[in-house]
């Protein structure tokens, strides 16, 4: 492999860490087309990747990349399916770059390496090993910012995930092209955005343990909007309530007992409000191992209180439907704040996908309601009532397995 090889896998690192398909297919089209793009086939990186095997610049390959890079684009926009690859984020990044790595080798370079391989372990399989190292560990800083601001909007509904996929999409097309121009300044960038990782989760996670108080008991930091404290079971004697995107107020919760649903309703334990991760009716809290809901009857109580919030929010949603066309998009933002969320994120992924796409089918039949006098007044009310309907079904649906009461099997 060339310097400008080992440059430009160095520092597509984060590239890779971010969208393995798409900077695969990437530099998969800079090999084959790169030389003959008069901006950027006299640059070495370029005539360094030209020289790559056959089979990685073929038509299979190519159109297998870009397949997988448009997939990739458009499942990392379902929080269904992100939580889903989340499980295997991290091995299939370090694949896909420790592969593009090999791949990235001069036609007099393979032979060296093949000589040397025969002997044992050659030196392009342990650099291409430590590409796939550095960019595991990129990966999981990626996945610890991802974290935090799923704490803000999980699902999408004020659109930060959207603008952030947007961003990582563009950023890894550009600064494959720039690393291409520009190898050494790449590189230190590359550097530079691993370290800027790194110290956005550490100061999240300084933010996070800053805005906890100690217990009134045993001093254990707990969560101002906590009703117990995890360690000793004190409770708290006045919680903090719950805002929109399940972070703590600066005044009391009003009611201590519908601020357990209110907890529940942004994926908070019920009792020490730690977040919620799993996409279940079920679960247990990962600190004090509190179970969310215990039988059928407070799944039922915590639906019903979901329940009483609906003729608020379809009246609020029918003040935003009276806007002409620009009313529409809060009126959204704001049934699925209030409403849409307490049930959605309980919703395993799969049924997850399936609610999703019967609601878009949905909602653009509603949509197209829209120029209709009188119909075009109500189309983000009855976008709210069959969103709630469908993932409250589904929701429901799902918890008479889980919940299910079991049954005790008698000895013969």
């Amino acid at each position: 492999m060339s310097l400008p090889g080992f440059l430009y896998t160095l520092a597509s690192v984060p590239m890779f860490a971010s969208r393995p398909f798409l900077a695969a297919f990437v530099t998969a089209a800079l090999a084959k087309w790169g030389v003959e793009i008069p901006w950027l086939k006299d640059h070495q990186v370029v005539i360094a990747l030209s020289h790559v095997p056959a089979w990685f610049t073929s038509w299979r390959v190519i159109l297998a990349l870009a397949a997988l890079a448009t997939a990739e684009v458009l499942a990392v926009k379902h929080s269904e399916v992100r939580d889903f690859l989340h499980e295997v984020d991290g091995y299939l990044k370090t694949a896909v770059a420790i592969l593009v790595s090999l791949a990235i080798l001069d036609k007099d370079s393979v032979q060296t390496i093949h000589s040397i391989q025969r002997a044992g372990f050659g030196f392009h399989s342990f650099f291409a090993i430590v590409v796939g190292g550095l960019t595991y560990l990129t990966a999981a800083l990626r996945r610890g910012v991802i974290g935090v601001l799923a704490e803000i909007d999980d699902h999408d509904d004020i659109g930060l995930q959207s603008l952030l996929n947007w961003v990582e999409n563009s950023w890894t097309v550009l600064g494959l092209l720039f690393l291409v121009i520009f190898p050494l300044v790449a590189l230190v960038l590359s550097a530079l955005t691993a370290l800027g990782l790194w110290l956005f989760q550490k100061r999240a996670e300084r933010r996070e343990l800053a805005s906890k108080i100690p217990c009134a008991k045993c001093a254990t930091p707990i969560f101002p909007h906590a009703m117990r404290c995890h360690a000793c079971g004190t409770a708290v004697a006045e919680p903090r309530g719950v805002g929109v995107f399940g972070t703590p107020k600066d005044g009391p919760a009003p009611d201590l007992a519908r601020h357990r649903f209110d907890l529940i309703a942004r994926k908070r334990c019920p009792v020490c409000a730690t977040r919620l991760t799993e996409r279940a009716v079920r679960q247990a809290c990962p600190t004090c191992a509190t179970v969310t809901f215990a039988n059928q009857g407070e799944f039922q109580d915590y639906l019903d209180a979901l329940q009483r919030r609906l003729p608020k929010t379809l009246l609020i949603c029918l003040g935003f439907s009276a806007i002409p066309v620009i009313g529409v998009i809060p009126g959204v933002v704001y049934y699925r704040l209030t409403l849409v969320t307490g049930l959605r994120g309980y919703v395993p992924p799969l049924r997850g996908c399936l609610a999703r796409v019967m609601i878009r089918v949905i909602n653009w039949g509603i949509i197209a309601l829209q120029p209709i006098p009188i119909l075009g007044a109500l189309i983000v009310p009855l976008m709210c009532l069959s969103t709630y309907s469908i993932y409250r079904q589904s929701l429901k649906g799902r918890a008479t397995k889980d919940l299910a009461p079991a049954v005790a099997v008698l000895p013969a």
